[in-house]
């Protein structure tokens, strides 16, 4: 279940059903008696546009707060969204420092070609299933490391 909290008149943390984090920042102070009926609106809005393309889900929240409430709101960041661009970037080098062309490489996965770059500019989630594909298709193993 999604959850949306104000952690100031500014600012709302939104908790997403996969548990990734997302920090929302408002235009306009936001008066704390109306922060109670916005929480619901942007944890109904996360919940029904819920996605693995998560630029896209933030993109369609703003589209109906702003086109059924008139409200609008900049997208600060997510806990994930690092590691996301981290995954993607290092996906983007070994195919390059191999030669793989993108939509090869997408064809060799068994994934969509937009679907792969979105996931080497860190937009797209992706589970261990199509990760390991990918790896597997540049002939890589997907492996745990330490953090240095």
């Amino acid at each position: 279940m999604t959850k949306a909290t104000f952690t100031d008149n500014t600012t709302i943390t939104v908790i997403a059903k996969d548990g990734e984090v997302f920090t929302l920042k408002m235009y306009l102070p936001v008066q704390p008696e109306q922060q109670p009926a916005l929480s619901r609106l942007f944890a109904h809005y996360f919940e029904e546009n819920f996605e693995d393309d998560k630029s896209s889900m933030v993109y369609w929240v703003l589209m109906k707060m702003m086109g059924n409430h008139g409200f609008s709101f900049y997208y600060g960041s997510s806990d994930r969204e690092e590691e996301r661009k981290r995954i993607g970037a290092k996906i983007k080098q070994i195919r390059e420092q191999k030669g793989i062309e993108a939509k090869h490489l997408a064809s060799l996965a068994n994934i969509d070609a937009a679907n792969l770059s979105r996931i080497e500019q860190g937009r797209y989630s992706i589970g261990l299933d199509i990760l390991s594909r990918i790896g597997t298709a540049l002939g890589v193993k997907v492996d745990l490391v330490e953090f240095v």
